[in-house]
């Protein structure tokens, strides 16, 4: 589609405003970031001045079961904050909140230790159920919105949940996460670990080596865009991760829509095969 990148401080508000000028959509990824709810609001905010017609969001598949325990599930809960803001602000058929879950390449980021404790460790049961989707679904998905312009009956939703067609439970998760590491069901488990033990971990990866740079060139399904970097592991992005973890556990998380598969016109990537593409990316980080 072609587009100006431009670098700007979400605490600037005029810088905003020029840099939304014209524009007919936003699309507001909240920052992983101590000020996320003002630097969204500062968005909104100039969104609004400049008369832009139609306000979207990504936001976290979970956050209604996050409004009683606002404490534990701070982080969350400010993507609940957010979401009003913009349904506020942009009421009726003016906005469009999207709900994501994880990302399948996310467990990347979980290869260096899976490798060393032969065992997918994370802070969720092992009988929990819950789904991710593949970056490039949601882009392309995200893709399409625009170009159509939001004229199909699915694009004039308010809310769209992009999930998996199955969600699965975390044991058969590391059975895929076996695969992708050339190893056998028996050489990989699932073992649910503490979440301080977790966050621990996540933050290491910020310096390692293998985490440093995004290769230049597609490899397997991934686009160099795809591949994660270890420096974005910043708190407020651990925690925001361990709160989502957290609600998989509880089983909050096992919900299923077709929003996905409808905006793409085909079935979304399936994470066992995921894991099978791209094991030579996997390589990578063991």
């Amino acid at each position: 589609m072609g587009g100006e990148i431009m670098q700007v401080n979400y605490q600037d508000e005029q810088k905003i405003r020029e840099c939304v000028k014209q524009a007919q959509c936003v699309f507001l990824i909240p920052e992983h970031s101590s000020q996320r709810i003002q630097e969204a609001e500062n968005v909104i905010k100039a969104a609004k001045q400049e008369n832009v017609e139609h306000m979207a969001l990504k936001s976290w598949i979970g956050l209604d079961h996050v409004k009683e325990e606002r404490e534990k599930f701070r982080h969350l809960h400010e993507y609940h904050q957010i979401e009003e803001k913009v349904k506020q602000e942009f009421s009726g058929q003016k906005h469009c909140i999207i709900r994501m879950p994880l990302m399948n390449q996310f467990f990347y980021f979980m290869t260096p230790m899976a490798e060393q404790k032969k065992a997918l460790c994370l802070p969720t049961k092992q009988d929990a159920k819950w789904g991710t989707i593949d970056l490039r679904d949601s882009v392309d998905a995200i893709a399409n919105l625009v170009r159509e312009g939001m004229r199909r009956s699915v694009y004039e939703k308010q809310l769209l949940r992009f999930t998996p067609s199955e969600n699965m439970r975390s044991s058969d998760i590391a059975r895929g996460m076996a695969v992708a590491l050339d190893k056998s069901p028996e050489e990989v488990k699932f073992k649910q670990i503490e979440m301080q033990e977790w966050q621990k971990y996540m933050h290491q990866l910020r310096d390692d080596k293998r985490f440093k740079e995004r290769p230049r060139g597609e490899e397997g399904t991934e686009k160099p865009y795809t591949m994660p970097i270890g420096r974005y592991l910043v708190d407020e992005c651990v925690k925001e991760l361990g709160e989502w973890l957290e609600l998989a556990s509880r089983g909050k998380l096992d919900v299923t829509s077709k929003d996905l598969q409808e905006v793409l016109q085909h079935e979304p990537r399936d994470l066992q095969e995921y894991f099978k593409s791209n094991r030579d990316q996997f390589r990578r980080f063991r």
